[in-house]
């Protein structure tokens, strides 16, 4: 089948989409929605028929005459793409059986080409879910989406760059490691992504202050002139592979560990980067219940991203508690440009910053062993790290005058305080991300919350607890109202459950 290549939109409909007429459509024996590929089998399409589209032409959106060798007016021949091979490959994962490189790489390689139905990458990915990946399988994955991917040059610079699996309200480190590391003269392309159920992602925390978008081509430009960038993994499109199945599997909230590792390190991989530092938070309320867990994960990195020829270190850090004071988006934000300004901030959050940047300079002989914390503390303390992240900020488009004052609050806040003199138990980490986001964060990108407390601190009456921001009244409302109903400031208690015993 010969088409001649048009323009052409259709709103609410995705962009691999290619419209053909409906009379063409049924000669040739096709439905709306079936597979289409060129004729080299490179690049894939969904059928869609309008009768706007002339017979001989094929319509497509504006965007995929840009980067895919596709030119307006030329002819190109389309086949029928069949997905027998693929369902085959579903099935032997479902059968346990381990999968070879090239049924992987085909399997992947499709996503990437457009070739595979949401339905084809839920079903793998259940399969994963289910039955598992051997190591080898992993790396396969990890090789097929560095192969798929654009990537980064550093013309021979040391790279290195560090990733946390979150889920900890407030673990906003990474504003504050990248200009530590990049002052060091370190290469750090920090690919960030934003929140799915948290209160607030990296990109939706720096997006208060720069922008994040940014496309591959311009954040080179900034790693050029910076040594670091700080931006939105959806439009740099580093490893898109991955994030094409991710978008496909997470409404049912699959998420198999095997894929997750094969992302991660591939992403990093593409990116250039040498030497990855892991932050696996570990605790009540965090992904990782148990230090068993992070430790069999931390190996499983490391085992994966040695056959990608990286070295990867893992550190397990607490979990079960709030890293900083502010949760949401602008607040975060406003608590690493005090903690950069030397002004405040939760001394918890500096020194997770600090620690982690410390373990990846010494990793890289640029400290001492031992050294590390006190040399990222020193380059904080000394201003030198403000004046790189200021420097990011205007590479990327945004204003280098920004401050910690310059960040915008919402004009909504209530206070929640003590009612007697208590003495405070806990924090649950995922009681506040969910107050948080009741309170409208990360949509509203000034609503959160502050805590005032931390465990252990004897109240009076009257003193802070807790204090909720919002655009919103309703939204505050109901943030408020979590703090009868899921409390996230345990109180101490002296009897945790009364069992009176069952009666016949």
């Amino acid at each position: 089948m010969k088409f001649k290549l048009i323009k052409f939109t259709i709103k609410g409909v995705p962009s691999n989409y290619i419209i053909l007429h409906p009379s063409t459509a049924e000669n040739q024996d096709l439905d709306p929605g079936s597979l289409l590929v060129t004729e080299d089998n490179t690049i894939g399409f969904r059928l869609i028929t309008s009768a706007s589209v002339d017979q001989g032409f094929a319509g497509l959106p504006p965007d995929r005459f840009n980067g895919e060798s596709l030119i307006e007016g030329q002819d190109i021949t389309l086949i029928s793409a069949g997905v027998e091979s693929l369902t085959k490959i579903i099935r032997r994962k479902m059968d346990k059986k381990t999968l070879s490189d090239r049924e992987i790489d085909d399997f992947m390689s499709a996503i990437a080409h457009g070739l595979v139905t949401k339905s084809h990458m839920t079903a793998f990915g259940t399969a994963v879910e289910i039955n598992g990946m051997h190591g080898d399988e992993i790396t396969s994955v990890a090789q097929s989406i560095i192969k798929n991917s654009r990537k980064f040059s550093h013309s021979g610079k040391k790279v290195v760059d560090k990733h946390s699996i979150g889920g900890i309200a407030g673990n906003r480190i990474t504003p504050l490691m990248i200009p530590i590391i990049s002052a060091c003269g370190l290469v750090i392309p920090k690919i960030s992504t934003r929140a799915i159920t948290s209160p607030a992602g990296t990109v939706d925390a720096l997006e208060t202050v720069m922008p994040v978008d940014l496309t591959f081509e311009e954040a080179s430009e900034v790693l050029d002139k910076t040594n670091a960038c700080m931006v939105n993994g959806a439009t740099v499109e580093l490893g898109s592979v991955a994030d094409k199945f991710l978008e496909a599997v997470s409404p049912l909230k699959i998420d198999p560990k095997e894929m997750m590792i094969a992302s991660i390190l591939a992403k990093k991989k593409a990116a250039g980067s040498d030497f990855v530092l892991i932050d696996l938070p570990t605790g009540k309320g965090s992904k990782l219940a148990s230090r068993e867990d992070a430790r069999s994960l931390a190996y499983d990195f490391s085992r994966i991203g040695n056959s990608l020829g990286q070295h990867i270190e893992a550190v397990i850090s607490p979990g079960d508690k709030p890293v900083g004071s502010m949760i949401g988006p602008s607040l975060e934000m406003k608590e690493v440009m005090t903690i950069l300004e030397c002004s405040g901030g939760a001394l918890s959050l500096k020194r997770k910053a600090t620690s982690l940047a410390g373990l990846i300079l010494e990793g890289v002989q640029q400290a001492n062993r031992g050294e590390g914390q006190q040399m990222a503390t020193e380059i904080i303390d000394s201003g030198k790290a403000l004046s790189k992240f200021r420097e990011i900020v205007a590479a990327q488009g945004g204003d280098a005058s920004v401050t910690s004052n310059s960040i915008p609050h919402a004009p909504y806040s209530h206070v929640i305080e003590a009612e007697k003199s208590d003495i405070v138990y806990a924090l649950d980490s995922y009681s506040i991300g969910v107050m948080a986001r009741a309170a409208g964060a990360p949509h509203d990108s000034h609503a959160g919350v502050i805590i005032h407390v931390d465990r252990g601190d004897n109240l009076k009456p009257g003193d802070p607890i807790i204090e909720i921001r919002s655009h919103s009244e309703g939204k505050l409302s109901e943030a408020i109202e979590m703090m009868r109903t899921a409390p996230p400031i345990i109180l101490e208690q002296s009897v945790l459950e009364h069992i009176t015993g069952i009666s016949n």
